[in-house]
């Protein structure tokens, strides 16, 4: 009994001491130590608020990178230890915290002013913020899931100010994504006798199929037709829950606030209710075929071959009918909806070989 007591306690000891290490050991690693180089973690006045900005490159004389991130209100800025790095030798990234979530949500007692028109608005002070503190007339912007709606839309509005736009997880329709998924799963529940899930998924995507606003959306069946999906089309190569956690726990980057904001915003029905007029955006208003079919900046796609968030077949036929001076459609195998966590090795080496071929200084 006292030996078995004795290992339970160093257990407990071992874990906070191994989170602390690599810790440590994390943060050593990807610390900025170049004399032109910018590490920062800062917050400038965006829209009347204090929003959060994390601002990272071995020469901040580099073309800047903007990372929109997706959700919407789900930043990984903790997790840029993880997929950026390789990427920092030659750009200067930008990951902001838009409002009403993550550390910029903590900031401010005020997170009203929640619209699509409000996030572009913030969007273009930022850009504006950049353009002048590093001299550049022109940034690249880089746009994943929620942050590609973002992205695409503002490319639409100032395409003057962006030397080039890379989406990671295209959204072309998403609600339609969601059923192009669902229907695929159902026809491999179907192929394996699974009729069950098959008639399941039947029934939830025409419920989807009715629903043409988020009030009526029903939230317990779309998580469901998710799951179910998710066990015929997840691919072995997406980084696993666990694997996620554990690079946050130990990311030099991760604060109390990240880990409040994470479990917050891990329950689907508080993103729907704090983050309501984005997510009605994303599911039903925007289209990316209703945007402009042709564009004077160079487009990058980069998708994981098993992305069903936002599917890669809806993206590739998108790619293949826009008009862009310089594009590039770039496939990950063996990964999904976040390519730069399931292979940041592939995806920095696609984002520079990309980058490198366009006009961007």
């Amino acid at each position: 009994m006292l030996i078995l007591f004795i290992i339970l306690c160093a257990i407990v000891l071992l874990i906070p001491l191994t989170i602390v290490f690599f810790r440590i050991f994390n943060s050593l690693k990807s610390k900025i130590d170049t004399d032109t180089g910018i590490q920062e973690n800062t917050y400038i006045t965006v829209g009347g608020i204090e929003q959060y900005l994390q601002i990272r490159g071995e020469d901040r004389n580099n073309p800047v990178i903007l990372w929109l991130h997706g959700g919407p209100g789900f930043p990984l800025t903790y997790l840029t230890y993880y997929y950026q790095t390789a990427l920092e030798k030659e750009y200067t990234i930008v990951c902001p915290e838009q409002r009403g979530c993550g550390r910029t949500f903590y900031r401010n007692k005020d997170n009203s002013n929640m619209t699509i028109e409000q996030l572009l608005a913030d969007t273009d002070e930022v850009i504006d913020y950049l353009r002048e503190r590093f001299g550049q007339d022109k940034i690249v912007i880089m746009g994943q899931s929620w942050g590609t709606v973002l992205g695409m839309e503002y490319i639409n509005v100032h395409p003057e100010k962006v030397a080039a736009y890379v989406g990671v997880g295209q959204v072309t329709n998403f609600s339609q994504g969601k059923i192009y998924a669902a229907e695929s799963a159902a026809q491999m529940a179907a192929a394996n006798g699974n009729s069950e899930d098959a008639d399941f998924l039947e029934h939830c995507i025409e419920k989807l199929s009715e629903t043409k606003d988020i009030e009526k959306l029903d939230v317990k069946s779309l998580e469901e037709m998710i799951i179910t999906s998710i066990k015929y089309l997840k691919c072995n190569g997406e980084m696993s829950g666990i694997e996620r956690i554990f690079a946050a726990i130990t990311s030099p980057e991760m604060s109390w606030n990240d880990v409040k904001w994470f479990l917050f915003a891990s329950d689907t029905q508080n993103i729907i209710t704090s983050q309501n007029s984005f997510v009605n955006y994303m599911y039903f208003q925007f289209d990316i075929m209703n945007l402009a079919e042709k564009y004077d900046i160079p487009i990058c796609f980069i998708q994981g071959d098993s992305d069903w968030i936002t599917p890669t077949k809806l993206a590739d036929n998108y790619y293949s009918c826009v008009k862009v001076r310089k594009k590039e459609m770039v496939t990950i195998n063996n990964a999904g909806h976040t390519p730069f966590l399931d292979n940041p090795e592939q995806f920095c080496e696609a984002v520079k070989a990309f980058l490198s071929e366009c006009e961007i200084k």
